[in-house]
């Protein structure tokens, strides 16, 4: 693939990305006018996602067959793992156990996807989507939740997590712009569409009012 096509891809994905910072589960962690008891129950239902994203990078590893590409699978998910645990321990707490339909569809397509794709399109997922709405997210939970270690760890690592995407498009020329951006965007809706699930169920109780957007 040409450096044309990848910068292409990066400018996409970098919108996509923008676009996410005004979803509404970020402006709920990033307004200060949203209670305390509001924002620390966006944890609860981040964690059945937090599980579920430990079954997605087990998923990567278990059908990728292309050794270059399942080796990043297996350093990616060696250093994912128990980060589950940690958002456990940060919300010690509160020891309320929740299943959400939508939630559980989200995850759901991301371990399907995982299964299915081609190779590079799982990389895609796992880095470029996965990972760029992880920073998006994390950076916004260290401001609801400073000193959080969850948010800490994550607001390091996805960064670093995002560029192995790139690199991985740089690297290969098994890829198509067209089909990659494809899937970013499905992946992309999924997100926000658990994100705002996850806003809405905090909302909904703690009883908190929806923030129009400016």
């Amino acid at each position: 693939m040409s450096q044309q096509d990848v910068e292409r891809v990066v400018r996409y994905n970098e919108q996509r990305q923008q676009e996410y910072e005004s979803s509404e589960l970020v402006r709920l962690l990033t307004d200060g006018n949203t209670a305390a008891e509001t924002k620390k129950a966006v944890l609860t239902y981040l964690q059945p996602w937090s599980h579920a994203f430990q079954r997605m990078i087990s998923a990567r590893v278990t059908f990728e067959t292309d050794p270059q590409l399942r080796a990043l699978a297996l350093e990616h998910q060696q250093e994912e793992i128990g980060h589950d645990a940690i958002l456990a321990r940060s919300r010690a707490d509160d020891h309320r156990v929740v299943w959400d339909p939508v939630i559980e569809a989200g995850s759901s397509w991301f371990v399907d996807q995982f299964a299915v794709l081609p190779g590079v399109q799982r990389a895609v997922l796992a880095h470029l989507a996965l990972e760029a709405g992880s920073l998006v997210f994390s950076r916004a939970g260290t401001q609801a939740f400073p000193d959080d270690p969850y948010f800490e760890l994550h607001d390091e690592a996805d960064a670093e997590h995002l560029e192995m995407g790139y690199r991985v498009l740089r690297e290969r020329t098994d890829w198509a712009a067209d089909e990659v951006i494809a899937v970013l965007d499905r992946a992309w809706q999924v997100i926000t569409m658990v994100s705002d699930r996850i806003a809405e169920c905090a909302r909904r109780d703690t009883g908190a009012a929806i923030t129009a957007a400016p």
